[in-house]
């Protein structure tokens, strides 16, 4: 009895104070809402990505999930990427309603031409057998002919120069560039070396070399993905004409040879040897150790597949260049629904609905249950709990952190009348009780 009339007694301080904390709540809600709506605009839009990957404790797989790619695997796979990237172009030539023009543009910026086109009145005497000086000289390597109708010599983008190549077409010509970059005849050259056919033999290799040197993106990522030994490692199978060195792997009866172990193989191996040492770790010293692993582990991440992101970001950013101020104008395209784009949203737009109602003060406490639900599962994806490593910052908690004195501050808010004190919730409630007709004796 003495709880419930001290609960009658509550003075107009507190009440004011817990109005106040739910006013505070509420607006930070919202301007963090807002803050991750507007970054939605920019080139960079906002995402969930990095907090969600970073989650540790026992609910770590399910928050790491929520992002559809928890470890980045589908970044060092050519196939899911480059999906991706027609996706997106084909969203990217909607939205904007680019013309025929930019449209040429933007597939030469993924894609590229099929071949390189360079203007050329006449083949040199050396050359003047193409055919049979890309046999014999260069053994078949580029894809290079010459068109006598257009007058025009022709690499196909698929075989871009080599530098060995280019420097044996170049000295084709008896030519070579002095200190000061001029053209000038090589010393042992013919006499009359140094004449209009030659130069233009010798401008038109550079050309060709400077543009097959600028990869499309497709041609870039091809690169990094299926042609770079040192992330994708080289596999060779026996026969009888060669015997690889390295320890073998049988492999359907067949065997097969691990020339080079690449990268991203041993990126792989590093999270199945971190999942199974997971399972077993119960001490301080393995949990420590596991720690450590991690750190490792996102640093192998990080490294492989930062320049593929990189990549992205720079094929959208040449993209939007060719835009115009009309275009620019429409805003950013529409980002393709993924696991993370949704968990993402679901995070920005509670946020934006729960915050007003907090400082409106309509359906408070429903709002405050919300609001507290979400926030407990923002303390479950880093748990400060013995045995859960903690992410670097300034902030040193245990049990108990902010998030989750903002839990407990929401639901004391769900249990009081605060929408009735200073709130949509009050006007409701004094209208619809007006309304009602006095009660018959």
């Amino acid at each position: 009895m003495r709880l419930v009339n001290d609960w009658k007694r509550i003075s107009l301080a507190a009440v004011i104070l817990i109005v106040l904390l739910r006013l505070s709540i509420g607006w930070q809600f919202l301007y963090e809402g807002l803050w991750k709506y507007d970054q939605l605009k920019g080139p960079n839009p906002w995402s969930a990505e990095g907090y969600l990957k970073a989650a540790q404790g026992p609910f770590r797989d399910h928050f790491r999930n929520m992002t559809g790619d928890p470890d980045d695997l589908g970044w060092f796979d050519f196939d899911t990427v480059n999906n991706r990237w027609t996706r997106w172009r084909d969203t990217f030539v909607a939205h904007y309603g680019l013309n025929e023009k930019q449209v040429a543009t933007l597939d030469q910026l993924l894609t590229g031409p099929k071949d390189y086109r360079v203007s050329l009145p006449q083949l040199p005497p050396k050359v003047a057998e193409l055919d049979r000086f890309v046999r014999d000289e260069l053994r078949s390597g580029p894809k290079l002919s010459y068109d006598a109708a257009r007058k025009q010599l022709v690499l196909d983008a698929s075989t871009p120069l080599k530098p060995d190549e280019t420097t044996l077409l170049l000295a084709a010509s008896d030519l070579k560039r002095n200190e000061q970059g001029e053209l000038v005849a090589k010393e042992n050259a013919p006499e009359g070396a140094l004449n209009d056919v030659s130069r233009a033999w010798y401008l038109a290799i550079e050309t060709l070399d400077s543009q097959a040197s600028k990869l499309p993106y497709r041609s870039k990522l091809l690169a990094q993905l299926k042609g770079d030994p040192d992330k994708v490692g080289v596999i060779a199978k026996a026969d009888q004409r060669y015997a690889p060195v390295m320890g073998t792997e049988r492999s359907d009866g067949k065997t097969v040879e691990m020339i080079k172990y690449g990268e991203i193989q041993e990126y792989k191996d590093m999270l199945a040897a971190y999942k199974a040492a997971e399972k077993k770790a119960k001490t301080d010293f393995e949990l420590a150790h596991l720690e450590a692993t991690w750190a490792k582990i996102q640093a192998k991440r990080t490294g492989l597949a930062g320049p593929i992101k990189a990549l992205e970001k720079s094929l959208k950013d040449d993209a939007t260049k060719m835009l115009t101020r009309e275009q620019l104008g429409r805003g950013p395209a529409p980002r393709e629904v993924t696991p993370l784009t949704k968990a993402s949203d679901m995070a920005m737009w509670s946020l934006l609905i729960l915050g007003p109602l907090l400082l409106v003060g309509l359906c408070t406490r429903l709002a405050a249950v919300a609001g507290a639900a979400m926030l407990l599962s923002f303390y479950l994806v880093v748990p400060p709990w013995p045995g859960v490593p903690q992410p670097p910052g300034p902030e040193h908690s245990f049990i108990v952190n902010k998030n989750l004195i903002e839990v407990i501050a929401l639901l004391a808010i769900a249990f009081m009348p605060t929408g009735s004190w200073f709130g949509l919730d009050g006007i409701f409630r004094w209208l619809f009780r007006r309304g009602k007709a006095p009660a018959t004796k």
